[in-house]
């Protein structure tokens, strides 16, 4: 024994001696190459500049799809006896004393989307026939006026507008006068145009804090190369600003929602001035980590050698015939916790086994649960009453209608034992769900379903929308007025990934206040008040997308229900 620990105590001082001289020759080495790594700091500050350039304008660019949507939604809702909308529109049309009243809530219905969307986005309305154009939102002086500069500016773009309808596709467009520079994008339906625009300073101003030193600048460029609108340290230029250094490091950002990109320029100079840095604070960096490493050598020296050592040394006062009374449980402390923690680790990894065991078998029986859910046999035996109810009284086209949509319904349901279906598999599910209760219940709601093509093959787990389409419905039968659920369901990127946005909301009484805190909270609602349905889709969204995936609960401030789902896409090629 005495032998082994003589080999190990030698073995360590080598050791120590060798990772002292690493450390050294390894500063040595760090001081050597700080000019040749110059260069790799500097790319480095690029990418991460363009990284955080590319984060604006993914924001910029969902900002641009929300507002899209918006107008696109509320305009075309002209038939829909509900929409505030259009039932102010037409008091103004009528131009009757009811015009200032209607022209006042269509504002005040509007500072929702001054919340939503920022303070530059500006709203507004123009009717064609009667001439009438008015701003929703308010404006820099605190009034709801535009400019005239502005006002001309809008209307000669809308004098282009042709088109009897409008499609979300469209690109957004610059309006340029003397003095400024906009985007706008406007919806049509016949003679009444509802658009926003917003400053092209606004839009730049994110992107300045990344490279406005010297001779910076950010520009707003269109598709053949010529400058819009450019921001430098001297404020902004609506013609093109020339800068004729040729040191200057380039990024370009496309926007998918208009035809334009951002270019960004930032001077040779002030990379090097923050390589500088950066490499003034790595060589400290290095310094202190040869300090304490010198540190943990002179704790390992005085804390394990030592106490070795002096075992040792024991050793050989006991075989000269010496009495080692010294000798306790503190000289090998560390070389006893060394055997402990080895132990605990082994436990840990035992520990880990039954862990995964156990979340396989929690897997399981939230699955088992739902399905338990799915199977209601009074839904079903109201159908089938339904449906003898209609022969009975010689409805057979109505009674074959429901016969069919209910086998559809149930065939989901029986077939639906898949971790993953198709987005729209899910939707014609919903769908089948609420031509039911159309069926049975006439006239008591509408429903808008909408997936975009980009997203169709995408995949979700079973009756991860239905849960919420399902619980809109039944609320909607205590209300006595018509009610609209919609479902849309989006493509989107977050960071450097591609996720998918579903969005449902009704215009009932939205969740309870006790409900909405705990969903936002706790993401589970006490069984005590039900909806144990809602509660299994939380679990199951959390066992599949944990982090990964995100669902946020709130009530519109026009009234109802909304529940925004982002989970990452998968398309059903990847799982298959």
């Amino acid at each position: 024994m005495r032998r082994n620990l003589h080999k190990q105590h030698r073995n360590i001082a080598q050791k120590m001696k060798v990772i002292l001289l690493i450390l050294f020759f390894t500063l040595i080495v760090y001081t050597l190459c700080s000019a040749a790594i110059l260069h790799k700091v500097a790319q480095q500050t690029l990418q991460e500049i363009e990284q955080m350039s590319g984060l604006y304008t993914d924001e910029l660019d969902d900002r641009f799809m929300r507002v899209s949507r918006e107008l696109f939604s509320t305009i075309m809702k002209k038939n829909q006896a509900d929409s505030y909308f259009w039932n102010y529109v037409n008091l103004i049309k009528e131009n009757s004393p009811n015009t200032p009243y209607a022209v006042k809530r269509l504002r005040e219905n509007t500072l929702s989307y001054t919340w939503e969307y920022g303070e530059a986005y500006n709203f507004f309305i123009y009717l064609e026939n009667t001439d009438q154009f008015y701003l929703l939102s308010l404006s820099e002086d605190g009034s709801y006026s535009a400019t005239s500069k502005q006002k001309e500016m809008i209307l000669k773009h809308i004098s282009k507008i042709k088109d009897t309808t409008y499609s979300v596709k469209k690109k957004w467009n610059i309006l340029k006068n003397s003095e400024e520079t906009y985007m706008c994008k406007i919806a049509q339906n016949q003679d009444v145009y509802f658009g926003c625009f917003v400053d092209v300073k606004s839009i730049l101003q994110p992107f300045s804090s990344l490279v406005l030193r010297d001779n910076g600048y950010v520009r707003l460029v269109n598709s053949n190369g010529d400058t819009v609108s450019e921001l430098t340290i001297n404020g902004i230029h609506n013609t093109d600003y020339k800068n004729d250094n040729d040191s200057l490091y380039s990024i370009k950002q496309m926007l998918s929602q208009a035809p334009f990109y951002i270019q960004m320029n930032i001077s040779e100079k002030d990379i090097l001035n923050f390589t500088m840095g950066s490499l003034v604070l790595l060589l400290s960096v290095a310094a202190v980590l040869i300090i304490a490493g010198a540190i943990i050598l002179i704790y390992l020296k005085n804390n394990l050698m030592a106490p070795v050592q002096r075992f040792v040394t024991r050793l050989e006062e006991y075989d000269k015939g010496g009495y080692i009374y010294e000798l306790t449980e503190e000289n090998l402390l560390e070389l006893e916790q060394i055997d402990e923690k080895f132990h605990r680790m082994i436990r840990q990894i035992q520990k880990l086994k039954i862990t995964l065991y156990e979340k396989e078998l929690q897997k399981k029986k939230i699955e088992m649960d739902y399905l338990n859910l799915q199977i209601r046999p009074h839904f079903y035996l109201n159908c089938l009453n339904f449906i003898y109810s209609m022969i009975n009284f010689g409805q057979y086209a109505v009674a074959t209608q429901m016969t069919t949509i209910t086998a559809e319904y149930l065939r989901y349901i029986f077939q639906s034992n898949k971790e993953k279906v198709p987005v729209t598999a899910e939707t014609q599910h919903c769908e089948d769900y609420l031509k039911i209760l159309l069926l049975r219940y006439p006239e008591r709601f509408e429903y808008y379903i909408e997936v975009h093509d980009e997203v169709k093959d995408a995949v979700i787990f079973p009756f991860l929308i239905q849960v919420f389409i399902e619980n809109a419905a039944k609320h909607m039968l205590t209300l006595e007025r018509k009610i609209l659920i919609s479902v849309t369901v989006y493509p989107e990127d977050i960071g450097n990934e591609k996720y998918v946005n579903i969005y449902i909301s009704d215009t009932g009484n939205g969740y309870s206040e006790e409900i909405l805190k705990q969903l936002n909270q706790k993401h589970e609602i006490d069984e005590k008040l039900g909806h144990v349905g809602i509660n299994n889709v939380l679990r199951r969204f959390q066992y599949y997308y944990n982090e990964k995936g995100k669902i946020d609960f709130s009530n519109s401030p026009l009234g109802g229900a909304v529940v925004d789902i982002h989970i990452p896409y998968t398309s059903i090629k990847e799982v298959q």
